[in-house]
């Protein structure tokens, strides 16, 4: 950042005392500037023992494969968000009130937080949208694991098929730096194929 999106005027890093902060203000209008990580909002879909996978159509990763998700819009709430791309996506519409949350996270290289939720249907049908090549639910067996755009993050995908299989649905935290990933639950519950808790 070097200048101000308000006047236009030269930005400064702000300083409190002698503490460097990660954050600039204008020195015209002195309003300042943030720059803040970025909301990703996922769903992880499952019907059965299958997941919902989508083929990105658009770069970055075109041609791989991911769980639906994108960025969070202004004015949406975090499951509205993650509703929205879904259907953009996949086509299948779940309203936001019958998403869970299931996992939350930060990836600090690249300064995004990603909230994910997980929903169940009952039939698999899906149709690719204008952002999407394909998408499909694939069994763990028959996901193109060498194809995912996103490997960094293929342990939270395994966590979620070995959720899949099991029935049990903890709320996951991940953190990941560039030289670690921590997975670890923070709730946990029991839910039926059908996503009802027991």
């Amino acid at each position: 950042m070097n200048f101000c999106a308000e006047c236009g005027g030269p930005l400064l890093r702000h300083v409190v005392e002698t503490e460097l902060r990660n954050h600039w203000y204008c020195s015209r209008c002195l309003t300042p500037q943030y720059v803040s990580p970025r909301i990703i909002v996922t769903t992880f879909v499952g019907c059965g023992y299958r997941l919902l996978w989508a083929q990105r159509g658009l770069e970055p990763q075109r041609g791989k494969w991911g769980i639906p998700g994108g960025f969070l819009e202004l004015g949406e709430t975090l499951a509205e968000g993650a509703a929205r791309e879904l259907y953009e996506e996949t086509g299948i519409a779940v309203r936001p009130d019958q998403l869970q949350l299931y996992m939350t996270g930060s990836i600090t290289f690249i300064n995004q937080v990603y909230m994910g939720f997980r929903a169940t249907v009952d039939v698999d049908v899906c149709a690719p949208g204008v952002e999407s090549m394909d998408c499909r639910f694939f069994t763990r067996d028959e996901c193109p694991w060498d194809e995912v755009a996103y490997p960094q993050v293929n342990d939270s995908i395994r966590q979620a098929y070995d959720d899949l299989d099991s029935g049990r649905f903890d709320v996951w935290q991940a953190e990941m730096t560039e030289n670690d990933y921590v997975l670890r639950p923070v709730s946990h519950s029991e839910v039926d194929q059908s996503g009802n808790r027991r």
